[in-house]
């Protein structure tokens, strides 16, 4: 990827991180996106991106977290828009490749937050 390609790419993810709804830094602590090595994804240039919970939301035993993620291909947001539940026991969870066939993709997290107890009583205030 020439530097010029890959300075353009920079600034368009840039410019739509910039027009994503906040969320509170509370839900941002229970999960983000990581990148990771992946013979598969290595081999189109790019790498595994996955949803994982963070070390503070895995040290708390509160219930599951509920991530929503938006995928993005050539900097278009696509009609993915998938709910994942992310538990001590599988806190991680595939997304895909940075670079595809295709072209590049990426995700962005949308609004997440920690799910219940299974039999927890729920008080409303």
């Amino acid at each position: 990827m020439s530097l010029s390609l890959f300075t353009s790419y920079l600034l368009t993810l840039l410019v739509i991180a910039a027009f994503q709804p906040g969320y509170a830094a509370e839900e941002q602590a229970l999960a983000r996106l990581v990148e990771t090595d992946d013979s598969l994804c290595l081999a189109h240039g790019g790498q595994l991106i996955s949803v994982r919970m963070t070390d503070a939301a895995l040290a708390v035993p509160e219930g599951p977290v509920e991530a929503w993620v938006d995928r993005w291909f050539m900097q278009v947001q696509t009609a993915d828009h998938t709910k994942h539940v992310l538990t001590a026991e599988a806190p991680e969870r595939e997304l895909g490749c940075s670079q595809s066939l295709a072209g590049p993709q990426h995700w962005t997290l949308g609004p997440i937050k920690r799910l219940p107890v299974a039999g927890a009583i729920i008080q409303k205030d």
